[in-house]
């Protein structure tokens, strides 16, 4: 058998490689590549770290065994902390990331929603060592083992927090552990079920149209709108309604059928929407963006329900 054509194809691929390796040493030695904070990385750069983030906290996070993130006086624990710690750079809900957290590249990203793209065990990892590149210090050296599951059960339950309950949080000084903010609500799905069972978003675009909703607001999938109201686009990855509602679909429901129940001076006119009809409607505008940060919400909900349910021997 000739080997004289494969030896020329390895010979070739390793001739590849020593070109790009030392192309892309001359390119460092270069100084071409930008490294300022404030200018975001190349999009070939930016999937090559995110992809290589990604594997290494996947892998380097496996074996690790979460308490249980639901004990209050954990929650407060990790409440104190992420005050504390991770607000400057990454803000909370209603308050936004302080001048630390600027000028970065990348970006501190909002916890409350990017929280959702890891387990338990990776958040914890990520907290405890931090990220090379990314301006994300590790916690371990200064803050126990309990502190820093603290504060990844705060980022489970942050989520779900408005931002006059989370400003309400912080402010308190006589905040026991018993708090009712600080307690998973194990029989409250927050609507999920009934959207899932009952919801009909066809209905939803019909009662959108029927309800003059295109006069005001830029609803996906209907042509010829306005936008005298804030765009319904992407509503789905939103993580508040009217700045002041967490963006689950019961809260969607009781702001369509009576926002200035919530709002008395907002200009969205009460329509006599009934329940069912709203439920349709937020069925609707959930289709419009991605629905990560809502499965990722009712996994949550679903573990904390099963985590109170007692087992039976």
């Amino acid at each position: 058998m000739n080997s004289t054509p494969i030896k020329t194809a390895l010979i070739a691929i390793a001739a590849v490689i020593a070109l790009q390796l030392v192309g892309g040493l001359l390119f460092m030695v270069s100084g071409t590549y930008n490294i300022a904070a404030d200018e975001p990385h190349l999009k070939p750069v930016r999937w090559m770290l995110q992809a290589g983030r990604t594997r290494a906290i996947q892998m380097r996070s496996r074996g690790l065994h979460p308490p249980n993130l639901r004990d209050p006086s954990l929650l407060k624990r990790g409440l104190v902390l992420y005050r504390q710690n991770c607000q400057p750079c990454h803000g909370g809900p209603g308050t936004a990331n302080e001048q630390i957290g600027r000028g970065i590249d990348p970006k501190p990203p909002p916890l409350l929603t990017a929280s959702n793209k890891w387990d338990d065990s990776e958040l914890f990892w990520i907290i405890s060592h931090g990220l090379k590149l990314s301006g994300m210090p590790g916690f371990a050296p200064r803050l126990s083992e309990t502190d820093l599951w603290g504060i990844v059960a705060f980022l489970r339950r942050v989520v779900l927090l408005s931002p006059a309950e989370y400003k309400r949080l912080t402010s308190a000084e006589d905040l026991g552990a018993d708090d009712p903010l600080l307690n998973w609500p194990s029989n409250n799905d927050y609507g999920f079920a009934q959207l899932k069972a009952q919801g009909d978003a066809k209905r939803g675009l019909e009662l959108l149209q029927s309800y003059g909703c295109i006069s005001c607001h830029m609803v996906p999938g209907l042509a010829h709108q306005r936008s005298a109201g804030p765009p319904l686009t992407r509503f789905a990855e939103r993580q508040y309604i009217a700045g002041s509602l967490v963006n689950v679909p019961s809260n969607a429901v009781a702001w369509i059928t009576n926002p200035k129940q919530f709002k008395p001076q907002t200009l969205m006119p009460n329509l006599n929407v009934q329940p069912a009809e709203a439920l349709h409607i937020a069925a609707y505008l959930y289709t419009s963006g991605s629905s990560d940060r809502l499965t990722a919400l009712e996994r949550n909900l679903q573990i904390a329900k099963e985590s109170s349910t007692p087992k039976l021997n």
